[in-house]
């Protein structure tokens, strides 16, 4: 080949023709990153994920054949935004945000790894936009398609005032139906609308609840909420009161002396993970302490031939965080586990008044946990969830992203596999 592409545009050919065929590309599975969010696009829902894909390049340098050619390591951070219909669970369109690497790569010195501990996170939609974080770099993205709209330089050039105080930490951005910063000469701002005029900011202050007072007026202290997720384990279903619990559940939630346990259903023993839960009627009597009449938990019997849940509790309605009531037929619905150990998958069941299954359906998930939070949301008609499904083989660890979107009418489900990016094959629901 050299003695054919000795001159002219023809050597230049050669040589790069020459690198091609010394160049290969191997890309890692795409990492979520922060926490995915429901995007209202004209009326439709719309699930957006942000992740992360690093691709390592060896790219040939230099002349020669394929034999003599050096190689060149170039690792490059791409940052996309994908959006998906919680319907299917399907993607409906993909946008590449930004590329992290060494810009000043060359010869066969392998490339500086620039960009490995950045991390993206999703903050919250304003209107026909969208913000969200890449490292400490806030960006603006179209709700129609995830095209960039704004960047710092961006806000910088719309608010001349700003510029050079934009934090340089991620930890000084928030999101209150607008992107909410601390400059760096401790200003709060706030930037609302497409206008991306930055105003001073106050906080949206919650009104504050009046306090629960005993009869003669002295304020009653509500005990402290536990870490971690609390379950719904107490609904009332077909005017009835029935508890989820195991045997010591039940008989800690029995003993509501002063009406606590119903108040504050957190109040009672959680067993956790390995807790067996079935159905209990409790019996609700109306009790006097002093001044203060409340209704109080008197007795609770367990329901004969009730199911039995490992470690099950009640799907959350978000407006409130009571479990949530289903229609049509009447019902609640029951999250719970198919094993304790790294095989066990989340489960949901649809249950009628009578405590009757009417389907269940063994989801692409593991257990949820504080290592492995599963993210819900609830739509007309379905539940839609997005977490990891942990597998074990030859030893080795995997947990992968899956997306799941259940109709509540029969439980039947689609997934998407989010490393794989692929369709999640439909199993056969109860």
């Amino acid at each position: 080949m050299q003695k054919r592409c000795r001159n002219g545009w023809l050597s230049g050919l050669c040589l790069a023709l020459a690198m091609t065929a010394c160049s290969s590309s191997h890309m890692e599975p795409v990492a979520v990153q922060g926490r995915p969010a429901m995007v209202d696009d004209a009326g439709q829902a719309r699930l957006w994920v942000l992740g992360k894909q690093e691709e390592v390049r060896q790219v040939g340098v230099g002349g020669g054949n394929r034999r003599t050619a050096q190689l060149r390591s170039d690792t490059f951070f791409h940052f996309t935004l994908q959006a998906f219909d919680p319907q299917t669970s399907r993607p409906l369109w993909s946008q590449r945000l930004l590329t992290l690497g060494d810009p000043d790569a060359q010869g066969s010195t392998t490339s500086k790894v620039i960009g490995s501990t950045v991390d993206a996170r999703l903050l919250g939609q304003d209107g026909a936009l969208v913000w969200l974080l890449i490292g400490s770099a806030p960006m603006a993205v179209s709700v129609r398609d995830g095209r960039v709209v704004a960047d710092a330089a961006a806000i910088e050039q719309r608010n001349p005032t700003l510029k050079g105080l934009l934090p340089s930490e991620a930890k000084y951005y928030s999101f209150d139906r607008g992107l909410v910063f601390m400059t760096a000469d401790a200003r709060p701002m706030v930037i609302e609308g497409e206008a991306l005029d930055a105003t001073g900011y106050a906080p949206t202050l919650a009104p504050t609840p009046e306090p629960e007072r005993y009869a003669n007026g002295r304020e009653r202290v509500a005990p402290l909420m536990p870490y971690g997720v609390v379950p719904a384990r107490q609904v009332t279903l077909g005017g009835q009161w029935l508890g989820l619990y195991t045997a010591r559940e039940a008989a800690d939630a029995s003993k509501d002396q002063f009406g606590d346990r119903l108040r504050y259903p957190y109040t009672v023993l959680d067993e956790r993970v390995n807790a067996r839960r079935t159905f209990w009627r409790g019996t609700i009597v109306q009790a006097q302490r002093f001044d203060d009449r409340f209704p109080r938990i008197d007795s609770l019997q367990p329901i004969a031939g009730a199911p039995v849940f490992l470690n099950g509790r009640f799907v959350k309605d978000p407006a409130n965080g009571n479990p949530l009531l289903m229609q049509a037929p009447d019902g609640v619905l029951v999250w719970s586990s198919t094993r304790i150990d790294q095989a066990g998958r989340l489960a949901l069941t649809r249950l009628d008044t009578e405590l009757k299954t009417v389907w269940k359906a063994e989801l692409p998930l593991s257990e949820a946990g504080t290592a492995n939070l599963v993210s819900v949301w609830l739509l007309p008609g379905r539940l839609v969830a997005m977490g990891e499904e942990e597998t074990v083989v030859d030893d080795v660890t995997r947990r992968e992203q899956h997306l799941v979107s259940v109709d509540l009418a029969n439980g039947q489900w689609q997934g998407w596999d989010m490393p794989g990016e692929r369709a999640l094959p439909a199993r056969q629901q109860d």
